[in-house]
């Protein structure tokens, strides 16, 4: 369930504030739905939505067998020109030291040594990018290093975001969360949010410690793991220090540490297109995540990770081959973004929304089959047990609203909105198959949604509602 569909819980002691003081303790409530605790997981888990059966669109198998090809050749082409490029940038910046040349020189260094770090970090801590194991794991290691990603712990990390993609209380790598904290994401955008954060879990990893919440996800058997990378980093940055002391200077720290923090503005301005704006606690991949077209260059630099549902849905299938399945896959797809620039036009109005309107996400164009037919998907929406007989509850989903209603071991669910004044039913009178709105006691006849009594005359939208092994499913 969405952090919004809070909303729907019994008065707390926020109802008793002040408004300023019950909006940000609103907010903290909200925020605070996305920490990875035992009772996020619990709520995940009995929305169904932990390790839960997500959509995939059928491929065929020898078109897939060939799309899994791994190759050598092309990753370590792509490896080596982007290296090329760093040291490149990295002499010119040498040689404008001392002039104004120096600010952008260091720009494009730390923008090319930091920002495509992160797209070869995925995509080898994927396992894919090359054919040879130990070529992905170089690099992985190395990519770690330049994003400053904790290599161990961000592997699970990743694997986590994959399971319960955008699952509040479970994913651990959700970057736009509700309400938009500007803080958090124009801090990003600068380094600043990211580095401090990592920093402070590094060191407690070289003393052997772990952040409360990254225990959910690693096992303990990789603690050693973590720790000894860790104090390898610690040493790599003590050396720079010590380099910057012997030499008077902070060049060193110019080239190696700092571009983590300078350069990380390329790969949020990327990572941004992937998920944010749009809905969480939902299991299809077309709803949650976005494929952008984007010229060579930006594709060259991001390793093709703007086919992003297409990842998604399949993983295991290298970068190099992502347009091919994008090509497979376009009927069964809601329609891409034809630019960065447009799917920013989205992204940035709904970000600003949310932040007022934590229940907002964008609705994505309904995906359709090849025949060109809107295709429906049966949601979770919480269990039977969570509900009275003949009574009804809120349940929030992509960006709506709906009503779920109980009449014994029979369930039905509508639009939750009232069509007259636009109360939220959840909050109304269940009674023999009627639901009267709280505000001016019109009626709806839940079966059908037909109005019964002034001052409602439209219609009310009902869905179909199941029961399965205890659990509530809506079609949407």
């Amino acid at each position: 369930m969405r952090p919004p569909s809070a909303a729907a819980l019994k008065p707390t002691p926020h109802e008793r504030m002040d408004p300023g003081t019950r909006h940000l303790a609103r907010r903290a409530f909200l925020a605070d739905q996305y920490r990875l605790t035992a009772a996020g997981t619990e709520r995940a888990r009995a929305a169904g939505l932990v390790n839960a059966d997500w959509y995939k669109p059928p491929v065929a198998r020898a078109l897939m067998k060939t799309l899994l090809q791994r190759s050598d050749t092309g990753a370590i082409r792509d490896t080596v020109l982007w290296y090329a490029l760093i040291v490149t940038s990295g002499v010119l910046a040498h040689f404008a030291l001392g002039t104004a040349w120096a600010v952008p020189a260091f720009l494009l260094y730390g923008t090319l040594y930091c920002g495509p770090a992160d797209s070869r970090w995925h995509e080898c801590g994927h396992g894919t990018a090359f054919k040879t194991r130990w070529m992905n794991d170089a690099l992985y290691q190395v990519a770690s290093f330049q994003v400053l990603r904790r290599p161990t712990v961000w592997r699970w990390s990743h694997a986590r975001h994959h399971t319960d993609t955008l699952v509040v209380g479970r994913d651990p790598e959700i970057a736009a969360q509700v309400p938009t904290r500007w803080s958090v994401v124009l801090g990003n955008i600068a380094g600043l949010a990211h580095v401090s954060g990592e920093l402070r879990r590094l060191l407690l990893n070289v003393a052997g410690w772990l952040d409360a919440e990254e225990e959910t996800f690693v096992p303990e058997s990789e603690r050693p793991k973590i720790a000894r990378e860790a104090r390898i980093w610690a040493a790599i940055y003590l050396c720079v220090f010590a380099a910057c002391i012997a030499l008077h200077s902070i060049v060193p720290l110019l080239y190696i540490g700092l571009p983590s923090l300078y350069g990380a503005w390329l790969y949020h301005f990327f990572g941004l297109t992937q998920h944010a704006g749009l809905p969480e606690n939902v299991t299809d991949h077309r709803l949650n995540c976005r494929t952008v077209y984007m010229n060579p260059v930006f594709r060259f630099l991001y390793w093709n990770m703007n086919y992003h549902v297409e990842h998604h849905m399949f993983p295991m299938v290298p970068y190099h081959a992502l347009p091919r399945l994008h090509a497979a896959l376009r009927s069964e797809m809601p329609p891409p973004y034809p630019s960065t620039l447009a799917a920013y036009r989205e992204i940035i109005p709904a970000l600003v929304r949310q932040t007022r309107d934590p229940g907002y996400s964008v609705e994505r164009p309904a995906a359709t089959d090849c025949r060109g037919r809107a295709m429906s998907q049966w949601v979770a929406a919480g269990r039977l047990d969570d509900i009275d007989d003949e009574d009804v509850r809120r349940f929030d989903h992509g960006g709506r609203t709906f009503a779920v209603y109980r009449m014994g071991s029979e369930v039905y669910a509508s639009d939750g909105l009232c069509t007259h004044e636009q109360a939220h039913l959840a909050d109304g009178f269940l009674f023999d198959h009627v639901i009267e709105c709280p505000k001016h006691n019109g009626r709806f006849d839940i079966r059908d949604g037909r109005p019964l009594g002034a001052p409602v005359c439209i219609a009310l939208r009902t869905y179909p509602a199941k029961v399965e092994g205890g659990r509530i499913f809506i079609e949407i």
